[in-house]
């Protein structure tokens, strides 16, 4: 436009620039050179200062911009690159000691437990000498070292600081510190299944195998029950119990006779009210810090979400790792977590379900083996020793029931079929009748059927009280056996029950401060061994059966499991390293003499509630439930960071 001020012109070039950088950079540069252009007049034809004056300003900003930007690029990577990474799932072994084999899968070991802090792994082993006790491992180290005084220790616990860690031997609750020291005794036990340990010094225990849970102060003094056995889902055990975070709710596992009805892991209150029923299986379930609970089924490890102050669980289980094992003698999973997300579990090859009935001589040297390798219990040989009963363990489940082998032939017969717990069987004198215990009515009592399988299973005794491991009188008269009463803090004691008129039965050997327990008759009736605690440890005693007074003690250091030669001139039992030990023994008109006490062999055995072996009439050959060759456990299992598991599904 001729009529324009030049200056107009080159403000309007400047807007229309092809490169961006040659324009104005807001309208707001356009403003106020359309301002100066109006107010400079006749001067509108002189370039405005302001626009390179701005050109000036905007590259220095766009220099500083980059400027920044590049630092901030720097800064970026530089905090990436020091920032923490996820950390990683490390998968590791930890093998058993030199010489050495985990015991974790029988009725009186427990699995491996991680202390609280993850820092150390207490486990129970067995050496080349039987001889079973605790042994402790830093994680940060490389070897494992035993504690003294720990002889016998069953199912171990950790306690809260991971100093002390609680256990069971010796028909006792005791404790001793994670870095050695002397014991100490905190309560009577019989078969203890677990305990736990509050940050208040509470301990939580189940005193027996059929017991509920029990409280005591972490020092000692008198333990008193906070759950009960409930009779209308038929419950005979509450064990495994575990402390959730508040120290006031708790977890234990419950089983009775009828698996539908009563088998899972509850929660439950030190305030009391009912338990409330969290997820039913076969083995219990074990709380993790992380918000979970994690349990075995199918030979799986799951995990599922757990709220521990609703006492709810919530969305589905999601497998953690597979070939997790289970003990199924006494229904627990062979795992533990700690509070850091360390987890350590068996992926199988424990000694349960793996073992074999053979035949030793009195040297112990192998001459033949009875069937293949099972889960066996309780052999017991019939009176022309002809056959064989033996408790077995159906494969895959928590049930047992009793078989009987004909030695000649080979063969083997299922003799009960119930989906209870059936073992410890005795054959009458006449070899026509089994008597066995039984869990199928509550809790264990005595029943009785048929050798040959004919007929149905009838009671012996079914009462209120606690009934097992029978033997009959040679005359076939009585039958003798371990009674424990249901009222709390009773101690066992061995009954008898005529088998005609009125059969009453009355009490053999009682005493209302220690527990006597495995009674055998001699073969001609006429005297009594068994097991007591009466002088601090179990010790074998012979007493008179129905007649005349008088006590003999026949072990020397500790003893279990007493058995009779044939002909009763010989007494066996097993030491407490598992050795078969011998007395002879002879009558002096109503008194006996003791001979010398001479071990024969070492037995290669799972210490077994009943015993694991039976003698010939003549005393020269074993039948023995043994794992064969000298026991190689497979190594456990460490995962760390195992939470980090669950976000890979």
């Amino acid at each position: 436009q001729p009529m324009s001020p030049p200056a107009l012109d080159r403000t309007a070039k400047i807007c229309l620039a092809k490169d961006p950088d040659e324009r104005f950079q807001s309208a707001h540069d356009v403003k106020l050179q359309l301002e100066w252009i109006r107010d400079a007049g006749s001067q509108a034809g002189v370039p405005a200062p302001i626009v390179a004056h701005r050109k000036n300003r905007e590259r220095i900003a766009w220099g500083a911009a980059a400027l920044l930007t590049i630092i901030a690029i720097a800064l970026a990577y530089g905090f990436i690159a020091r920032a923490p990474m996820p950390a990683p799932v490390i998968v590791s072994q930890i093998l058993p000691p030199p010489n050495a084999s985990f015991a974790s899968g029988g009725p009186t070991e427990g699995p491996p437990l991680i202390s609280p802090d993850g820092t150390k792994l207490v486990f129970v082993a067995v050496g080349s000498d039987s001889k079973r006790q605790l042994w402790v491992r830093p994680l940060n180290s490389a070897t494992a070292q035993p504690l003294a005084g720990t002889d016998g220790a069953q199912f171990p616990f950790w306690s809260p600081d991971s100093r002390s860690i609680g256990f069971f031997a010796d028909d006792k609750l005791q404790r001793v510190d994670a870095a050695g020291g002397p014991t100490l005794a905190l309560a009577d036990t019989t078969n203890g299944r677990g305990g736990t340990w509050s940050s208040d010094g509470t301990i939580l225990f189940a005193p027996a195998a059929l017991a509920p849970i029990y409280r005591i102060p972490a020092s000692g003094g008198s333990p008193q029950a906070v759950t009960k056995l409930n009779a209308s889902r038929q419950e005979t055990t509450h064990r495994w119990p575990q402390f959730l975070p508040d120290g006031k709710h708790f977890l234990f596992y419950s089983h009775g006779s009828n698996a539908q009805n009563s088998d899972g892991t509850y929660a439950a209150s030190l305030d009391g009210g009912e338990p409330v029923l969290l997820i039913r299986g076969d083995s219990n379930a074990v709380y993790a810090d992380a918000g979970y609970l994690l349990f075995i089924r199918q030979g799986t490890l799951m995990a599922q979400r757990f709220n521990a102050e609703k006492m709810q669980l919530t969305g589905d289980a999601t497998p953690l790792v597979e070939h997790a094992d289970v003990n199924s003698v006494v229904w627990q999973g062979i795992f533990s977590v700690s509070t850091n997300g360390i987890l350590a579990y068996s992926a199988g090859g424990s000694v349960v379900g793996n073992v074999e009935l053979l035949w030793l001589d009195r040297s112990g040297k192998q001459s033949a083996e009875t069937g293949t390798p099972g889960d066996y219990s309780s052999p017991e040989l019939s009176p022309d020793g002809r056959e064989l009963a033996v408790r077995v363990v159906a494969a895959g489940t928590s049930y047992s029931n009793i078989w009987t082998y004909d030695l000649a032939r080979g063969t083997k017969t299922r003799l009960t079929f119930s989906t209870a717990s059936d073992g410890s069987p005795a054959w009458s004198p006449d070899g026509k009748t089994i008597a066995f215990t039984s869990d199928r009515s509550v809790q264990p009592h005595l029943y009785q059927k048929a050798a040959d399988g004919t007929g149905s299973t009838t009671p012996l005794i079914v009462d209120d009280a606690r009934e097992a491991y029978p033997d009959w009188s040679s005359d076939g008269r009585y039958v003798v056996y371990e009674r424990e009463s249901s009222q709390p803090g009773s101690h066992i004691e061995i009954w008898a029950v005529p088998l005609f008129g009125g059969r009453k039965p009355f009490p053999v050997v009682q005493n209302q401060q220690f527990n006597e327990v495995a009674p055998a008759l001699s073969p001609d009736g006429k005297w009594l061994g068994y097991v007591s605690d009466e002088s601090g440890r179990r010790e074998i005693y012979v007493v008179p059966f129905l007649h005349g007074s008088g006590k003999w003690q026949v072990s020397t250091g500790g003893g279990g499991y007493p058995r009779w030669r044939r002909d009763g001139k010989e007494l066996f039992y097993l030491s407490p390293d598992n050795k078969l030990m011998a007395v002879e023994i002879s009558e002096q008109g109503t008194s006996l003499a003791l001979g010398k006490v001479t071990p024969l062999f070492q037995v290669n055995s799972i210490i077994q509630v009943r015993g694991p072996y039976d003698v010939t009439a003549n005393g020269q050959k074993f039948v023995v439930v043994s794992s064969g060759a000298p026991q190689v456990t497979p190594p456990l299992t460490l995962v760390v960071n195992w939470p980090a598991l669950l976000k890979k599904q």
